[in-house]
Parts: C-alpha cells; sequence; structure tokens
C-alpha cells in the first residue's frame, strides 16, 4: 500500500507540473500576443499607424461636400470648401497594409452615412463612390437611408518621419 500512495502521489506530481507547464506557457504567449502588437504600434514607424489612417479617412469623407453649381471664386473648380457635409463618419476598417521603401498601400472599408441635406453639386472626397440614384436623390433633398460601405485604397508616402496620405481611389474589383 505504500508503494501504491507513493507511485500516486508522483504521477500526480508530474501531471500537476505539466499542466503548471503548459498553462504557463499558454499564459505567456498569451502575454506576448497581446504585447507583441502593441510595442508595434508605438515603435514601429515602418508603417502608417491605425489611428493615422483613420484620423485621414474621416477627413477624405468630411471634404465630400453640397457646393454651389456656381464656380468658386478661389479659382478651384472642383474645391468643396465652404458647403455642408454630405457623411456622416461610422467606422473604419484597415483592410491590409502593404509597404515598400517609403511608400505604402492601405486598403481599408469605410462606413459612413448621408447627412440630411440638399443642394447643386456634390464635390471632394467620396463623390466618385456616390451612385447616381444616391446623387439624385440627395440633392433633391431625400436622404439615403442606411450605412454606406465604401472600400477604398490610400497610397502613402513616408515624409521624413511622419506618413502623409498622397491619394485615395478606388479600391480594385469594384
Amino acid at each position: 500500500m505504500g508503494i501504491r500512495r507513493v507511485v500516486f502521489i508522483l504521477v500526480a506530481g508530474v501531471i500537476i507540473a505539466s499542466c503548471s507547464k503548459e498553462s504557463g506557457s499558454d499564459k505567456q504567449s498569451e502575454t506576448k500576443r497581446e504585447s507583441k502588437p502593441l510595442v508595434a504600434r508605438e515603435d514601429d514607424e515602418s508603417q502608417p499607424h491605425e489611428e493615422e489612417i483613420e484620423e485621414h479617412c474621416v477627413a477624405f469623407v468630411r471634404s465630400t461636400k453640397v457646393v454651389s453649381a456656381q464656380k468658386p471664386t478661389a479659382g478651384c473648380s472642383e474645391c468643396p470648401a465652404g458647403g455642408a457635409e454630405v457623411f456622416a463618419f461610422r467606422q473604419m476598417k484597415t483592410d491590409r497594409i502593404s509597404c515598400s521603401g517609403d511608400t505604402c498601400n492601405v486598403l481599408v472599408t469605410i462606413r459612413v452615412s448621408f447627412n440630411p441635406g440638399a443642394g447643386e453639386r456634390i464635390a471632394g472626397g467620396l463623390t466618385a463612390w456616390i451612385s447616381p440614384e444616391q446623387r439624385n436623390a440627395y440633392l433633391a433633398g431625400q436622404t439615403p437611408s442606411g450605412e454606406q460601405a465604401y472600400r477604398v485604397q490610400i497610397i502613402y508616402k513616408r515624409r521624413g518621419e511622419m506618413w502623409q496620405a498622397i491619394e485615395f481611389d478606388r479600391a480594385s474589383g469594384e
């Protein structure tokens, strides 16, 4: 009976030790997985940060405005300055980031909804993404309902230590 008790204690000890090692290594790997992206975001300047991308997307959405059909006095026929914002920004999701040297190609999905409004024409930002039916309804004062999702490709160039969004384009396949 003494040998059975010793064998049981040894077997139990081995099982407990192996379980402890596994759960300890699982906790370590979870900690590494959780902390690694945080470190990468703080220190990694090899690509634009998620927060920067979102700020640029918000600015791009907000630049979509209802403007007068008359030519602006500033000499910029496509400038939407002074008009009402067509969209309310809802959400942005980064789908892919691929970088080569000082250039990054970022693919995002931007979710917006139409602000109530009417006008003579829409200019700037997401103008090219708005369907003719939605554009006509909006300009006539009928606000299209629901959330809109637009896939956008953004080209970034590094300027010193900062990333600058230099081009917004319709994502391939749309």
